[in-house]
């Protein structure tokens, strides 16, 4: 029903219920005015509960995200059918939100054991299975010749697998001590074969987005995870490094997406000794390329 306005016409869900005014000039993504509103939050508040064989299978990979949150990314930047690149699949949180919303996807994973395990969950779930590649993505991005109408993807996160918990003992004024703060002095394995030192992950980085530049349509979008981290005393703004690196590619930051995971246990560092913050939060950086403007070298 057009209301009346010309450009808008009204949007109903499956039980109904009026989603609001949808503005036929919108070239973004299929959202009514008052979804639109909602998708702009500059925080995700939420925690997701375990889906998709989460707990058995891809909770083996220590970087998965939530199909359900990469759903709600794709479905903000993307129509119904579009195309959507994960050059990092890991095992498949992209490709399974494309899935959940009808969006085309295709991943690329260098480690064959996270893509069987994604083939596996989607046979497990009887979802359809998008189109992943077992390969390294600085290479085949070289000779893929489609282009793409976004891009989503969750970077590596540079020896956080590596950086062990405290394994100091915890114990109450007068009593004995009861043990050690955490049974796991690492986080879950991400890829053995992950960047060993910074540089080594910048320019991992800046080879596999140069590639994305090129095959990402004009004035389309990138979203990518990526969280901070505290090593060697250190705490390193992983954040401004890779936006330095897809800057000088070419693309534009367009904004910055907290998604706060308020179930996330908390990991004890330098207690007693030293304030070091436990990271309960990971950004969201969301950047775009430009419409005619070509890569940097």
């Amino acid at each position: 029903m057009d209301n009346t306005n010309n450009n808008k016409i009204e949007l109903f869900d499956e039980l109904g219920e009026s989603r609001g005014f949808y503005d036929k000039r919108n070239k973004i993504n299929d959202f009514t005015g008052k979804e639109w509103i909602f998708s702009t939050k500059s925080v995700i508040p939420k925690s997701y509960p375990p889906s998709f064989q989460l707990q058995k299978l891809r909770n083996q990979h220590g970087g998965q995200k939530p199909p359900e949150l990469c759903a709600q990314l794709i479905s903000t930047f993307t129509k119904e059918g579009q195309l959507v690149l994960d050059p990092l699949a890991g095992v498949g949180g992209t490709l399974i939100g494309c899935t959940l919303i009808k969006r085309r996807g295709i991943g690329i994973e260098i480690n064959p054991k996270w893509v069987n395990i994604y083939k596996k969950v989607c046979k497990l779930e009887n979802i359809k299975e998008e189109e992943i590649i077992v390969g390294d993505s600085q290479i085949y991005l070289k000779t893929y010749t489609n282009e793409v109408d976004f891009i989503l993807t969750d970077v590596p996160y540079w020896l956080m697998d590596k950086v062990e918990k405290s394994k100091g003992t915890y114990k109450k004024f007068g009593e004995k001590a009861k043990g050690i703060y955490s049974e796991k002095s690492k986080l879950k394995s991400f890829n053995e074969n992950a960047p060993k030192t910074k540089d080594e992950w910048r320019k991992l980085l800046h080879n596999v987005f140069i590639e994305c530049y090129r095959v990402l349509k004009p004035k389309k979008y990138c979203a990518v995870f990526i969280g901070n981290m505290y090593y060697k005393k250190k705490y390193h703004l992983l954040t401004s490094d890779l936006t330095q690196i897809l800057e000088n590619i070419g693309f534009v930051l367009k904004g910055e997406i907290i998604w706060y995971d308020v179930a996330k246990k908390l990991h004890l560092y330098g207690i007693n000794y030293s304030w070091i913050p436990s990271i309960v939060h990971q950004f969201i950086l969301i950047f775009r390329k430009p419409k005619a403007e070509n890569a940097k070298k």
